[in-house]
């Protein structure tokens, strides 16, 4: 939508491509003025004149729920802002407008930044709403990209107070005056110093000085309360300060709820990843014990199996996500096969390609014993001790996932059918597939060895 009102600018209007760039960037700033400000805030700029075409016919960005937007409009602030070169207060009717220029980096007035508001009788101050637009407005102008990323729309029961470099409150919303005694700060705000609050002083001389914004999250009494300091420069000689707080009482003790969840979780999988290497480990005695080799290879087979289970819990238990990427458990697992079915005088290579997938913890154990049973094939039966390359390419398709073994190994029998086979490795694979991952299966032979495609559904 950007690139189109991009495209737009420059074709309805007299701007050049770094003109019509700055009006989009301070374009962004549109929902936040708002939130902060209370007023409906557009950027305008005039469309190119023609004979048929009046003076005053301007372009007009707006901020709505789908983003940017671009209008066309009538109104004179525009050709007033240019005339006097100055910010202009003007009322129209019962809607009260305040109108700043833009200026570009040649000191031409290539558009204005309009405030405008339905005047309330009992609660409009003009010399209050002034500071607080003027210093909005200065905010869009001079803040960076980076900056824009770190700004929210602010909640109408936020508070909100503007001081200047010398500390002295300037303006102070109804939501500012209702934590006033939290933050130990004159309930009449304006004209009091910001440095007598149990604000963190340090803070806020640091934010004046340096000019960065900062954030923090200080607990006062049984309130936690999140303090957004927002230093613009208004001159040479002049910094103010927005201060945002808002109330993060319920949002810290979800967070805190939500950790205590992770690292319970975080502990199950632990557990149970040890639980199912035990049981491994005596397989694997047993395993030892004895003397026939399909015993021996049963048992291998189904610690190998397990141990797909158990890598899946241990992944997990070291992110705090409870998501794991399907390229992790792909090279854990052709870690762990390549130390117990892999010959010492075999050289075969593991790739991956196609795209970076994550899957839910819930996912990740169907896939990870589907691409263990795979690989398992492909090293006995397809490559059989030979040297080769197996690898795994993951893709996007449509509502599904395309997960692709491969190998160059000795292929498929002839007219063979994975529904039909009687392996135990082809039948998990087929039943988890089907019945656990609501996707399907397909095999074929390539140029250079046997390929297995497994579509699964994805997550929503």
């Amino acid at each position: 939508m950007t690139n189109r009102i991009y495209e737009d600018i420059l074709s309805y209007t007299e701007l050049d491509g770094s003109q019509a760039s700055l009006l989009i960037h301070i374009a962004t700033f549109l929902n936040f003025g708002s939130s902060i400000t209370g007023y409906d805030i557009e950027i305008l700029t005039p469309v190119t004149t023609n004979e048929s075409s009046p003076v005053n016919k301007l372009l007009c960005m707006t901020h709505n729920r789908e983003g940017l937007s671009l209008i066309e409009k009538n109104s004179s602030s525009f050709a007033k802002v240019a005339r006097e070169g100055e910010a202009i207060q003007v009322l129209h009717g019962e809607t009260y407008e305040y109108a700043f220029p833009i200026v570009d980096n040649g000191g031409k007035i290539i558009g204005v930044i309009s405030f405008s508001s339905i005047m309330k009788q009992n609660t409009f101050d003009e010399e209050r709403d002034y500071i607080l637009v003027d210093t909005v407005q200065r905010l869009m102008l001079t803040a960076t990209e980076e900056q824009v990323k770190g700004y929210e729309p602010m909640s109408y029961l936020d508070g909100l107070i503007i001081f200047d470099q010398t500390g002295t409150i300037l303006y102070g919303n109804e939501g500012a005056f209702h934590l006033a005694n939290t933050i130990g700060v004159d309930r009449r705000l304006e004209g009091n110093s910001i440095f007598g609050s149990s604000l963190k002083i340090s803070a806020i001389q640091h934010v004046l000085e340096s000019r960065t914004p900062y954030q923090s999250e200080e607990v006062y009494y049984d309130m936690v309360l999140r303090q957004q300091m927002i230093p613009i420069p208004m001159g040479r000689n002049e910094t103010r300060c927005i201060l945002i707080l808002h109330d993060w009482t319920r949002e810290s003790k979800q967070q805190q709820e939500l950790l205590v969840k992770n690292s319970i979780i975080k502990e199950i999988h632990h557990r149970v990843k040890n639980n199912l290497q035990t049981v491994a480990g005596l397989l694997r005695m047993e395993a030892r014990r004895s003397d026939l080799p399909e015993v021996k290879s049963a048992l291998q087979e189904g610690i190998s199996r397990i141990e797909s289970m158990a890598l899946v819990h241990d992944l997990v238990s070291h992110y705090d996500e409870d998501y794991i990427a399907v390229r992790s458990i792909y090279d854990e697992l052709c870690r762990l096969l390549r130390q117990s079915l892999i010959q010492n005088d075999q050289a075969v290579e593991f790739r991956y390609t196609g795209i970076e997938y994550i899957v839910s913890s819930h996912q990740a154990s169907y896939i990870s014993l589907i691409i263990n049973e795979l690989i398992t094939n492909c090293l006995e039966h397809g490559l059989a001790g030979l040297d080769g390359t197996i690898w795994l390419d993951v893709q996007n398709r449509d509502e599904y996932i395309d997960l692709i073994v491969s190998d160059t190994g000795r292929g498929f029998p002839e007219n063979f059918d994975i529904i039909k086979s009687k392996r135990l490795g082809m039948q998990i694979i087929n039943n988890l597939v089907i019945h656990e991952l609501g996707g399907h299966v397909r095999c074929n032979n390539t140029d250079i060895g046997a390929a297995v495609t497994i579509s699964i559904k994805k997550e929503v």
